[in-house]
């Protein structure tokens, strides 16, 4: 799981997005719409738990950060 900071063109807002693997950062970057920062799991985990903005599995439960487990 490669965890990524996105920010879109003209813009400062961020959001933490995820991607399984590298081919799929790579075809995300392929427009230029966005600018993606990968950041280590640590610092992604302290973004969820601060409440800022994601679009991850990851959520937090009491004072520990957990991933979503996948819908059926």
């Amino acid at each position: 799981m490669i965890y990524a900071l996105r920010r879109r063109a003209g813009s400062t807002r961020q959001t933490l997005v995820e991607f399984g693997g590298k081919r799929q950062l790579q075809a995300a970057t392929v427009s230029g719409e966005n600018t993606f920062s990968v950041v280590a799991a640590d610092a992604a985990h302290d973004w969820v738990r601060r409440g800022s903005e994601h679009e991850t599995g990851l959520y937090v439960d009491g004072v520990k950060i957990r991933y979503a487990a996948p819908q059926a």
